[in-house]
């Protein structure tokens, strides 16, 4: 006797959020920010335009979704080094967001040019300067841990070396994103600020680890 098919779980919110964002992520892809109309977003998702609203909110909050999800990502990376390998942790920001990117550059390309527009305008500036914060409070807790093992001297606050290595991380995406550099310069160029800002702090025998570190940057 053939069993009987088992009946389908009603959808969840949570569903329906979720293939909402997938949605907007090919849209964004295929014709950028721009390109992401609430229509055609509805349209793709089979949902309709208020429910896009009751559940994310607008195009701004999408692109505010997307950021979190990947700084999400980067923490969740994070907790998996242990507390005494500070450099590592700090590599890991870079390495795991270039390698997010890598997966797929289009959608990327598209999320940090219109990041870039809302950081120089008043569209939302409060809470996507505290995405920013947020991403560079990772760098300034590697820099801060670093101290504390007695890598670095702790004559630079952790929180100034935290939010350069962050502004020198940003400049790079924004090269990459206006395909000024490509993404391996882009990795090469965030790397290459953790590694100088970490020197600027670091006692004489860590400052040895990362001149080692630059130049095996600069010969591959």
């Amino acid at each position: 006797m053939t069993a009987l098919a088992q009946p389908k779980a009603p959808e969840t919110k949570e569903d329906r959020r979720l293939r909402i964002l997938a949605c907007a992520r090919q849209l964004m892809g295929e014709g950028g920010f721009e390109g992401l109309s609430l229509r055609k977003l509805a349209a793709a998702a089979q949902v309709t335009v208020p429910t896009i609203y009751n559940l994310i909110g607008g195009k701004d909050q999408i692109l505010f979704a997307f950021s979190g999800e990947l700084i999400k990502g980067i923490e969740r990376a994070l907790e998996k080094i242990d507390e005494d390998r500070p450099l590592e942790k700090a590599e890991a920001v870079v390495i795991v967001a270039t390698g997010e990117i890598e997966k797929d550059p289009d959608f990327h390309r598209a999320a940090l040019l219109a990041g870039h527009y809302f950081d120089r305008s008043d569209i939302a500036h409060q809470k996507w300067r505290a995405l920013g914060r947020r991403a560079a409070t990772m760098q300034e807790n590697a820099a801060r841990a670093a101290q504390k093992i007695g890598l670095m001297e702790g004559n630079i606050s952790a929180r100034l070396l935290g939010d350069q290595i962050f502004r020198n991380y940003q400049s790079a995406s924004s090269d990459w994103a206006h395909r000024r550099i490509s993404l391996e310069e882009f990795r090469h160029i965030a790397l290459l600020g953790v590694y100088l800002y970490f020197s600027a702090d670091a006692t004489p025998e860590f400052r040895k680890v990362l001149a080692k570190k630059i130049n095996a940057l600069e010969t591959n």
